[in-house]
């Protein structure tokens, strides 16, 4: 079975987990909302083969779900997919399916950034865990790799439903046995960390009845 096999389950067990607070929580604003970005990723680990700037493409994207506790601080629980081609073979690459549980900051409250500012801007921070399980076109395999996430999202108010969003997301994969091309790692004992970056640009959509989501309160 893959990830996306496991996906609803991943989404019901966020849900529980946020249930029983968001039921104490009073309703000044909106602690759910759900996002959609996508993008072009680049490798920041050396590869032997082609340089690691020819491996920059739009081949990504996120779907996640944020919970936020109060107007500082809240969780997020995401998908993301990612392919890495090689250039020189399209055939030959690797595709990356990850779910992951990240902890998220209001980075503009949390520094008293002028609310004139913040009415229509605004800054989130977010690191976590993650899963992968990768899978290489060299090889009826499936790597199993864990993530240390870490990232930015500026945020642009649209309207009171909807936020225009532009993220930049660091992704570590611990023990990943094969390159970016999809060719294995054959020396094991030498396995690196394997790290690229998203840039990606998206919507949030503010869930729930009241006015205003949490990071516009």
């Amino acid at each position: 079975m893959t990830l996306l096999h496991y996906l609803p389950y991943y989404f019901v067990f966020l849900y529980l987990l946020c249930g029983s607070t968001m039921m104490a929580q009073d309703s000044k604003f909106n602690h759910w909302s759900a996002e959609l970005t996508t993008g072009i990723h680049a490798p920041l680990t050396r590869s032997k083969g082609p340089s690691r700037s020819e491996y920059i493409a739009f081949k990504q994207f996120e779907l996640a779900g944020r919970y936020m506790f109060s107007e500082n601080f809240g969780i997020k629980g995401h998908y993301a997919y990612n392919r890495f081609a090689d250039p020189n073979n399209s055939q030959m690459g690797i595709s990356l399916n990850r779910i992951g549980l990240e902890g998220v900051a209001n980075i503009g409250k949390l520094l008293n950034v002028d609310y004139r500012l913040r009415e229509l801007l605004g800054l989130l921070f977010h690191t976590g865990l993650g899963v992968t399980l990768a899978s290489p076109s060299s090889a009826n395999d499936i790597d199993k790799i864990g993530n240390v996430i870490l990232g930015f999202t500026g945020e642009i108010k649209l309207n009171d439903r909807f936020t225009l969003l532009g993220d930049m997301t660091y992704v570590a994969n611990f023990k990943q046995q094969y390159r970016f091309n999809g060719t294995v790692v054959k020396n094991i004992e030498s396995l690196e960390i394997q790290s690229f970056v998203n840039l990606s640009i998206g919507l949030m959509y503010n869930l729930g009845d009241g006015k205003y989501h949490a990071d516009w309160y």
